[in-house]
C-alpha cells in the first residue's frame, strides 16, 4: 500500500514595503513594517529561538496518515506578488517543490508526500524530495536556500523552533520559517513568514559535522584513559 504524507496550507498574504531592522533571533523580535510586534507572547511562554536549523524532517510518519501544515502567515515585501515558496530536495537542488505562489494570493494550500517513493506533490507538480527536505524562496531568476552555503554563505533565513507552544498566532506550527528576499537587504526577515507543523529542526550539515568530531575527540579521550 502506497505511503502518503499531507501537508496542508493556508494562507493571509500582506503585501507593503521593508524597512531596516536588527536581524532576529528571537520569534518575537519579528517586527511588521510599521515596527508592531508580528507575533505577541501572550502566554507568557518566553523566548523561541533561532537554534541555526536550515532543514527540516517529517516527524508524523505513523503509516497512511503522516501528515504535516504549513501555513503562510505574513509577508511584508515589495515583491510578495512574486515571492514563490517552496522545499527542495537536500542532495539535489534542481529536485524542488512550489508550495505557495505569490501571484495566486490567500487560501489553502495542500502537499502529499509519498515516503515511499520518496515524492512530494502539489497542483504545481511532484518531486524527488524525500522526508527531509530545505525550504526556498524564489524571485524570478533569483533563488534563495535555507542552507546558507548555497547562498554564498549569507543567511536568508531564520528558523524558530516553537514546538508545543500553545500560542494561536503560531497557528500549531513546530518551526517558524522567516526569509529575507534581497541578498544585500535590510535583513529584518518578514519579507516572507511561514508556519510548519508536524516537523522538526534539523542543523545545517557544518553544525552535524562538528557534533561528530566531538564525538569522535570524546571517544578517543576514553579510548586514552582506558589504555
Amino acid at each position: 500500500m502506497k505511503m502518503t504524507s499531507k501537508l496542508i496550507a493556508a494562507a493571509m498574504l500582506v503585501g507593503t514595503f521593508s524597512v531596516a531592522q536588527a536581524a532576529p533571533m528571537d520569534v518575537f523580535d519579528l517586527k511588521t513594517d510599521g515596527g508592531a510586534d508580528v507575533f505577541t507572547d501572550t502566554l507568557g511562554e518566553g523566548a523561541f529561538y533561532d537554534n541555526g536549523a536550515s532543514f527540516a524532517k517529517l516527524n508524523d510518519v505513523d503509516g497512511n496518515q503522516d501528515s504535516a501544515g504549513a501555513f503562510l502567515l505574513f509577508e511584508f515585501a515589495g515583491f510578495a506578488n512574486i515571492n514563490n515558496f517552496g522545499i527542495y530536495n537536500l542532495n539535489d537542488t534542481n529536485e524542488t517543490l512550489q508550495v505557495f505562489s505569490g501571484s495566486e494570493g490567500s487560501g489553502g494550500r495542500q502537499v502529499e508526500f509519498d515516503l515511499d517513493a520518496g515524492t512530494a506533490s502539489t497542483h504545481f507538480g511532484t518531486a524527488n524530495i524525500g522526508s527531509t527536505f530545505g525550504f526556498y524562496l524564489q524571485r524570478g531568476n533569483t533563488t534563495f536556500y535555507s542552507d546558507a552555503s548555497l547562498n554564498g554563505g549569507v543567511d536568508m533565513t531564520r528558523i524558530f523552533d516553537v514546538t508545543g507552544s500553545q500560542n494561536s498566532s503560531f497557528f500549531g506550527s513546530s518551526l517558524i520559517v522567516a526569509f529575507e528576499d534581497l541578498i544585500d537587504g535590510d535583513f529584518d526577515y518578514n519579507d516572507l513568514i511561514v508556519g510548519i507543523s508536524d516537523v522538526q529542526a534539523v542543523p545545517e550539515p557544518g553544525t552535524l559535522a562538528l557534533f561528530g568530531l566531538g564525538l569522535l575527540g570524546l571517544g578517543m579521550t576514553r579510548r586514552r584513559k582506558s589504555a
